[in-house]
């Protein structure tokens, strides 16, 4: 009964983690991670390594690290100020509370702080909210990465060990 208890808790975190991949402000990879270090705990994961909690907990720092500096890279490698990362920023925060707005919001945040940088300049500020938009999802794309490692290793530990 205990091992069933267990398995569901560890299983709605995993879930948990999958959500928070894609949503911003469900952190996905330490939701995994915690999943992986209760599994280390309990009693059907106590024979996994210490080295894979190590590992787990070096790729959710990594994860974490690069979430929120992939969009700013990004903003400036497309030719962003600071303005445009600061807008892609707010954009993602205040993008939350309005449908689709998680996804456009990184976008049109960095669009209206170039804009409000240098208001000629319409070229630039749409390359660089395109930056800002690509590195939101790369950002995703990392910890949805991150997730799928961590679950990967409680799967295949429990599966064969």
């Amino acid at each position: 009964m205990t091992y069933t208890i267990w398995i569901v808790i560890i299983s709605l975190l995993i879930i948990i983690s999958i959500v928070g991949s894609v949503m911003p402000f469900i952190p996905g990879p330490p939701i995994a991670f915690a999943a992986l270090l209760i599994y280390k705990l309990c009693p059907i994961g106590n024979n996994l390594s210490w080295w894979w909690i190590v590992f787990g907990a070096i790729l959710t720092l990594l994860a974490i690290i690069t979430e929120y500096l992939i969009p700013i890279v990004s903003t400036k490698k497309f030719g962003g100020s600071k303005y445009g990362a600061i807008g892609a920023t707010l954009g993602i925060i205040l993008g939350f509370f309005i449908p689709f707005g998680f996804i456009l919001g990184p976008f049109l945040g960095a669009l209206l702080g170039e804009l409000i940088n240098d208001t000629v300049n319409y070229k630039k500020a749409f390359k660089a909210s395109l930056g800002a938009f690509i590195g939101f999802f790369l950002g995703i794309g990392t910890n949805i990465l991150v997730c799928g490692i961590l679950i990967t290793i409680i799967f295949i530990h429990y599966t064969f060990y």
